[in-house]
């Protein structure tokens, strides 16, 4: 009875040391840092994402299980291209132009034991914004030509043309004066010619005289 409870305790500790020599190699590589960090709260968008593993992972071509997301709220992924493994990080890079939120990654790599792992965490961005530039309240002043000063028309009276001269009776009356100075002259005239002689050699008297 004592040799079998001496073998069975044998073969336990065996085991139990096997067991603790064994983990170490069977265990999973897990992520020990990140960038950026879990719970992290940015102050401007990311470029990308690196993940830090526990052991060196399998080459690219060997890891082709690898996978990473990168979505927001409203589920869009901002990843721009695929994960490039390198020794024992995974870099995955963003788009540009992320929007202030959280956002949730999740991967998926092949441990360097050959088995699939993956996981997830989060982080946000709360970058400030820039307040849009406010346009002058006040429109520009536009310059204002001087208003020249229209002349007032005269404020005093223009005086009526006056009523046409009565020329026609002017013209009558110089004609009536030329018209008597004229008969004026020829009486004159004919006071001061001789008398035509008779036969007889004597004046003859002007009957009109």
């Amino acid at each position: 009875m004592f040799r079998i409870r001496t073998t069975l305790a044998v073969v336990a500790v065996a085991v139990v040391a096997g067991l603790a020599i064994s983990a170490p190699a069977s265990a999973h590589d897990e992520v020990v840092a990140s960038t950026p960090a879990s719970g992290e709260q940015l102050t401007a968008a990311p470029e990308q994402v690196t993940l830090t593993f526990s052991n060196q992972l399998l080459s690219l071509e060997e890891n082709s299980g690898t996978a990473m997301t990168v979505e927001d709220e409203s589920g869009t992924d901002w990843v721009a291209g695929a994960p490039v493994v390198e020794s024992d990080t995974v870099t995955t890079p963003l788009k540009p132009g992320m929007p202030n939120g959280a956002y949730l990654v999740t991967w998926k790599v092949v441990s360097s034991d050959g088995h699939p792992t993956s996981g997830e965490y989060s982080f946000s961005v709360a970058a400030a914004e820039v307040a849009p530039t406010e346009a002058p309240t006040t429109a520009p002043t536009e310059a204002v030509a001087p208003k020249t000063e229209q002349p007032r028309p005269s404020e005093t009276p223009i005086a009526a043309p006056a009523d046409d001269a009565p020329w026609p009776l002017l013209i009558g009356l110089g004609v009536l004066l030329l018209a008597a100075v004229i008969v004026l002259i020829v009486i004159v005239a004919r006071k001061k010619r001789p008398a035509p002689a008779s036969a007889d050699g004597e004046p003859t008297t002007d009957p009109t005289a």
